[in-house]
């Protein structure tokens, strides 16, 4: 009775594990958060669903820079032009989002200049 019962268990564990397997996830990139991801979030506002989908795109990453005007957390950009420190975020409506994507230190100097090397919330409008 204990081997039937055994290969039952056995039949039963990899059959949950083949079907988690078939792709029925979906792979969620760290540093982005989707369309599909702000609307099934049910927040109202950018800060919201960062604090909820990807908090760790607001936390300080320390003053990278020399330069005194720059921050220890990310800024925000929308559609490649400054909007303001991560507290503006408040003020973007999810309606208005294509993607949110956080740009790291490098990255974001790269793309935006010296005086943001604590990173960037890179949003795209739709």
């Amino acid at each position: 009775m204990s081997r039937s019962v055994y290969m039952l268990s056995l039949a039963v564990v990899i059959a949950c594990a083949s079907s988690g397997a078939s792709g029925a996830r979906t792979h969620r990139e760290p540093n982005l958060i989707t369309e599909q991801e702000i609307e099934s979030s049910g927040e109202t506002n950018a800060l919201d669903v960062v604090t909820k989908l990807r908090p760790m795109f607001l936390k300080t990453r320390g003053r990278s820079t020399v330069n005194a005007g720059s921050s220890e957390y990310a800024s925000v950009f929308v559609d490649g032009q400054f909007y303001g420190e991560l507290g503006s975020l408040r003020n973007i409506n999810v309606s208005q989002i294509h993607e949110i994507r956080y740009l790291s230190g490098p990255d974001a100097v790269s793309k935006y200049g010296m005086r943001y090397g604590s990173g960037a919330v890179d949003i795209k409008s739709k």
